[in-house]
């Protein structure tokens, strides 16, 4: 993260996705999955390390980051950074991987605030859609969110509107 000068406040969100992903890890593991936990920790600590480098440029900072990691010898931390904005390819019915959690967590988190999905779509929202299409896409792309958000929740005990009070514990 010091190398490639991620600013404080990406740090901090990645932290905060990084607890979350844990934490869903952790708990879908104690439900018989098996997840890896080292490679949730490093890819949501390391899903927006060219955030800082894409900015004002017009390149996708999912693939740049995934690019820089494949590069550095990581290619599984690459392929679930690469899909942290969004998710490639179907998975069956009640697998959930890596690349899911990491996704998801950060579709949870504001800032350095843990949220709901809707407070951080509302964000996304504002932020990014400037255009008709990209709109268009975050429609679509919602409904992907809550669906992934329901195919994790199937799988733990609890619902979604208590993960930002469980995280913190």
């Amino acid at each position: 993260m010091a190398r490639y000068r991620m600013p404080e406040h990406i740090v901090r969100h990645s932290e905060a996705v990084c607890a979350v992903a844990l934490h869903l890890t952790r708990r879908l593991n104690a439900e018989g999955r098996e997840l890896s936990e080292p490679l949730v920790l490093a890819s949501a600590l390391l899903h927006d390390i060219a955030k800082l480098h894409c900015l004002n440029r017009r390149l996708d900072h999912a693939l740049t980051g995934a690019k820089l990691l494949r590069k550095l010898g990581y290619p599984e931390i690459a392929s679930v950074v690469r899909q942290h904005v969004r998710l490639s390819g179907s998975r069956p019915p009640g697998r959930v991987a890596e690349a899911e959690i990491v996704h998801y967590a950060d579709k949870r988190v504001v800032d350095d605030r843990i949220a709901t999905l809707s407070e951080r779509l509302d964000y996304i929202r504002r932020r990014y859609c400037r255009t008709p299409e990209a709109l268009v896409w975050l429609e679509k792309w919602s409904a992907s969110a809550y669906r992934l958000e329901q195919d994790i929740f199937d799988l733990l005990p609890g619902s979604p509107n208590n993960l930002a009070t469980l995280c913190m514990k």
